[in-house]
């Protein structure tokens, strides 16, 4: 089960340019194979925590980042994701 980070306080995923199967740079979610790869890349960062999803809800957090650097991702409470659109990090 893929793993990635997210944000204890505002529930925010984290995200960045990766490389995909064929080489290609897109803006996704990142994610980790294991619970404990997930959590050494969080103790780099404050308030960050390994969070847990399914294969398919990750390929849903991908979709919905659009390949875009302006949007950030959130998972609420309840599971909800929302989408806020700004200016690119």
């Amino acid at each position: 089960m893929p793993y990635v980070l997210k944000h204890r306080a505002t529930g925010e995923i984290s995200a960045s340019e990766l490389r995909n199967v064929y080489d290609l740079v897109y803006y996704g979610a990142e994610w980790w194979d294991t619970e404990e790869e997930a959590a050494e890349a969080a103790s780099a960062r404050p308030d960050w925590e390994p969070f847990s999803v399914t294969e398919q809800r990750l390929k849903v957090l991908n979709v919905k980042l659009n390949n875009d650097a302006s949007r950030k991702l959130f998972i609420d409470d309840d599971g909800t994701l929302r989408v806020e659109t700004g200016s690119a990090r």
